[in-house]
Formats: structure tokens, C-alpha cells, sequence
């Protein structure tokens, strides 16, 4: 790292900040701070050994926080504005020529992907906005195809939302269609989007249009603005036989043997194969010779919200507007987990600010009852192993959400003994996101998996399933292959109350992973969350 390096990390936070429509006194320190640390001549290294000592703009709330970013060569607070933001919000950046004010702009009005952009563009929207023309929308235009062309994979709420659009165009034009491949299975991201359609390519094409780019037997080949599309046309008949091999997995198809031709539901196809039906969710290689589970975990079964930020550090609600959005969708409780005070860089709570906290916390239950809120703390995992806040406050604390944020890369024996010190830390309730990954952008914390899993066993840790779309963490896999033995707990990690709606992908997941609601925390009273801590 070097100081242009530097200066163009604080400029892109300054950009996410503004993008976020926060912190605009932080964003222009930020914007300062680059600035001058371009004009220094002096190195990096060297700046960083004297605090930044004479750098002009760089004061003693940032001087700290920069000398770490040298030594770790990480940006945890970076991540956090990345982690708020929209996956397909963040690809506007791609854009040549749009800054974060009219990225802000676009997603304001509901321009939330690239995909997005192009369609409005296209229908001549994007020059009704304020800031924008027709000369702004033609360049947008080409230079938002370009940054399409050069998407590998999205995640799964981009592929997700493609999809939606395509088959509301097949519907409202009389065809019946179904979503097929690694999105009807729920995959983590998406490297093509695969459809079912009643009918033949002669009569699905026009409807798809420009998407097409050409016909392979009953097959539509094409692009939906980046992404592959495979479309496969069938008569009514043969539909469900279709749909089975289009939604796959290869290894779980080989594993079935042929699947009978010529069949209209996936009912009779399963029924030709002589076993039950088998979810989509529930075909993936790791599922074969597995039965997925009788009584899977339903909505309705959620009784908690357990991992959810307010402004006391970095989330745009209040207390009070995360619990009543909590209230308003029927749970019972809601574990806020605000940062400890080593993220300062996300706002995190010195010890003064968690008193004020629990003051509130303490004033709202009285007005909210039955209603609870639970005093917990998202604490840093330290270098060490050791949590953030002394033994004594935490202590007070109703859950405990320790989670790595800085020295992800670490190598795999320090990292594992690392979270096992975390582990057997008696103030623990929940390992959270565990290997602190963030989907298509950073891989995470690698460490003996089986080690870390098997000592959270030991010591009756929850491990948090972290709902975001950004992390889905822990990986689905280690929860398949530990759903016996563990608690899982499905944690939003919403920074608003729209961000409460990602508790769907828990759901989907903990599907996926076979987890019985027995072994979902969420689904406990909060007394018996409580007591989780009581016994540490």
C-alpha cells in the first residue's frame, strides 16, 4: 500500500457516504484527508510511524484510524459502507460518468442496478430526472451496456429481481413459465438466469426480444443485460419433465438416473422415479442421499429478530423504529446489536453511549410491552481473541454477537485459534458472520472450520447464519453438515428497517441447510435465548 493506495480508499468511503446521504462532515474530512496525503512526499510507511503527525486534515480522530490501515492493510469501516448498500447500486459505480451524488440520485427514484439503468434509459426515464438530459441519458446508455458486458455473476437478489421481471413479461403475455436452474435453487450468486416456457421459440422469442441472440433447438440462447439467459420451450406435456432437468443440479440429476420424458408436472416426474418430491432447495450435491427435512422451518415460526443496528453507531432507524417495524411483523423481540467501541469507524458504542442505550431500551419496553428489546452488542472479535468492552460491562449485556471485522487475513492457524479463544469466552452468546466474507467482493477468514464448529458444540455457542445478501455467512454447506449438532441463529444484520426483509434469507437457507425450527434460535422465547448467557 502506498499513499495514492490510501487516498483512494478514504476517497471511495467519502463516495459510499455520500451515496448513503450521511455523514457529510466525515465524507469531506475524508475527501481532505486524500487529498493531502497525495501531496505528501514523504512515505507511507514513514507517515504512519509519526501518527501523520503534519499532514494537514489528518487529526487525532483519523491519525489512529489510518496507522491501522497501514498495519492491517484493511479498511473494516470501508466494508461496513459497502455492506449497507445494494449490491446492484454499488455496480452503478462501474458507469463512467456517474459520481456518488447521481448514483444517490438514481437510486432514490428506484434505479437499483445496472440492469435497471439500462431499462430506463432506454424507455427515455432517466432525462426526466432532475440532473439528468437526453445527451446524460445516450451516454449513461452506452457506458451502463459496457459495465453490463463485463459482469461475470451477481448475487442472488439481482438474479432474483431478473427473473421477476421476465416471467411478469411471459405472463402478461398468456405464457406459462417457471424460474429453473441455481436461482430456483437458491445458490449464493448467479452465473446465468434459466426459464421454463410453455410454448415454442417461434412464439416465446418475440416476447424476450432484444434479449435473444439466438435459437438452439428449443432453446433461446441471449444476454439480459450482462446475464446469460437460457430459455427452454416445451410443449404443456412435457413441462415438468423440462423444468426437472432445467433446475438441475448436474450431480443431483446424474444421482436420479434418467428422468422420465414426457411428463407435465414435476409431481409425476417424481412419482415416475418412485420417491418423494424433493424441494428445488434440496438439489444440490451436497443433498444427495439425504431426505430434506420433514417439518421445515416456516415464517410463522420466528418468534425473535436477533442481530439488528440502530443510530446509537451506524444504522439510519432509531430504537424505536426498528421495534415498532419488529412489532409490525409480528415478533416478539428484537437483539439489538449496535458495534462496540473498536469500530469507531461504524460509530461504535464507548461505554457512556451504552448506558444512554440501555436507558432507552429500558423506556421503550415499558411503553412496548409485551414487546422486548434485548440489550446486546455486536463486539468486535480482537486481534487476540478476546471481546471488546471489559469483563464487567459485558457481563451486563443480555446477548453477546461477537464477530470478526479487521484481520481476516490472518493466516488459518492464528485465525482458528483466534475464534476458538472467542469461543471460550464465558460472555459469548453468538459467533456471528464467522468468516466476515462479503459475497463477489471479499472471500472472508479462512480457518479450520470442523475445529471452530466443533468448540462452539462444546461450549453451547449459537452460530449466526448472517441473513445479509452481501455475507450469507455462515456458509450453507457447514450448516448442512452440522445441523444436528448446533443452534444457528438467523441475524438480519439490518441497518434500516427495510434491512429487517432479509430475514427471508435466512429462511431460504436454513432450508437449504435442513435446519429443523429446534435448531433455529430465532424460534425461542427470550427467556431461553437469555438463558444461553446465563449458562456461559
Amino acid at each position: 500500500m502506498n499513499r495514492k493506495d490510501l487516498a483512494e480508499m478514504l476517497e471511495y468511503a467519502a463516495d459510499l457516504m455520500e451515496v448513503l446521504g450521511e455523514g457529510e462532515f466525515r465524507a469531506k474530512a475524508y475527501r481532505n484527508a486524500a487529498r493531502n496525503l497525495e501531496q505528501q512526499e514523504t512515505d507511507l510507511s514513514e507517515l504512519a510511524a509519526r501518527g501523520f503527525k503534519g499532514v494537514p486534515g489528518v487529526g487525532p480522530a483519523l491519525a489512529p484510524m489510518l496507522s491501522e490501515i497501514v498495519q492491517t492493510q484493511e479498511f473494516p469501516y470501508l466494508a461496513e459502507l459497502e455492506g449497507r448498500i445494494p449490491p446492484g447500486v454499488l455496480e452503478l459505480f462501474r458507469v463512467q460518468g456517474l459520481g456518488p451524488k447521481r448514483i444517490r440520485a438514481l437510486w432514490e427514484h428506484g434505479v437499483n442496478s445496472l440492469e435497471e439503468l439500462v431499462r430506463w434509459a432506454e424507455q427515455g426515464r432517466i432525462r426526466a430526472l432532475p440532473g439528468f438530459g437526453a445527451k446524460s441519458e445516450a451516454s449513461l446508455l452506452e457506458a451502463a451496456r459496457y459495465a453490463l458486458a463485463n459482469l461475470r455473476r451477481v448475487m442472488l437478489p439481482v438474479g432474483l429481481e431478473v427473473a421477476r421481471l421476465l416471467l411478469t413479461d411471459l405472463a402478461n403475455a398468456g405464457f406459462k413459465a417457471e424460474l429453473a436452474g441455481s436461482v430456483r435453487r437458491g445458490l449464493e450468486t448467479v452465473g446465468n438466469l434459466d426459464l421454463v416456457v410453455v410454448g415454442t421459440p417461434e412464439q416465446v422469442r418475440p416476447v424476450l426480444g432484444r434479449y435473444v441472440e439466438e435459437v438452439q433447438g428449443e432453446v433461446l440462447l441471449g444476454r439480459l443485460e450482462g446475464l446469460p439467459l437460457r430459455v427452454f420451450c416445451t410443449p404443456a406435456a412435457s413441462f415438468g419433465s423440462v423444468l426437472v432437468q432445467a433446475t438441475g443440479s448436474r450431480a443431483w440429476l446424474e444421482a436420479q438416473g434418467p428422468i422420465p420424458p414426457g411428463l407435465a408436472s414435476e409431481a409425476e416426474v417424481f412419482q415416475a422415479l418412485q420417491q418423494p418430491f424433493v424441494p428445488p432447495y434440496w438439489r444440490e450435491q451436497e443433498h444427495i442421499g439425504q431426505p430434506p427435512p420433514e417439518a421445515p422451518l416456516q415464517p410463522s415460526q420466528l418468534r425473535g429478530l436477533i442481530h439488528v443496528h440502530s443510530t446509537y453507531s451506524d444504522g439510519s432507524a432509531t430504537l424505536r423504529q426498528m421495534a415498532e417495524a419488529a412489532i409490525a411483523q409480528g415478533f416478539e423481540y428484537m437483539v439489538i446489536c449496535d458495534h462496540s467501541q473498536t469500530a469507531a469507524y461504524a460509530g461504535g458504542l464507548r461505554e457512556a453511549d451504552v448506558l444512554r442505550q440501555w436507558a432507552e431500551i429500558e423506556a421503550l419496553n415499558a411503553e412496548l410491552a409485551p414487546f422486548r428489546i434485548l440489550r446486546g452488542i455486536e463486539s468486535d472479535i480482537l486481534p487476540d481473541g478476546s471481546l471488546d468492552y471489559p469483563d464487567e460491562l459485558l457481563a451486563r449485556f443480555e446477548v453477546v454477537v461477537g464477530s470478526l471485522h479487521a484481520g481476516l487475513n490472518l493466516g488459518q492457524t492464528e485465525q482458528t485459534q483466534r475464534l476458538l479463544r472467542a469461543l471460550d469466552n464465558p460472555y459469548l452468546s453468538i459467533l456471528g458472520h464467522p468468516s466476515g466474507r462479503l459475497i463477489l467482493r471479499r472471500k472472508g477468514a479462512e480457518a479450520d472450520w470442523e475445529a471452530v464448529l466443533e468448540r462452539a458444540q462444546q461450549n453451547e455457542k449459537v452460530v449466526e447464519f448472517n441473513c445479509s445478501p452481501y455475507r450469507l455467512d455462515l456458509d450453507w454447506r457447514l450448516m448442512l453438515a452440522w445441523r444436528d449438532r448446533l443452534y444457528f441463529s438467523l441475524g438480519p444484520d439490518a441497518h434500516s428497517v427495510e434491512g429487517l426483509a432479509d430475514i427471508q434469507y435466512g429462511l431460504l437457507f436454513a432450508l437449504k441447510s435442513g435446519l429443523s425450527p429446534e435448531r433455529v434460535v430465532n424460534t425461542w422465547p427470550a427467556e431461553r435465548l437469555l438463558a444461553l448467557k446465563k449458562r456461559g
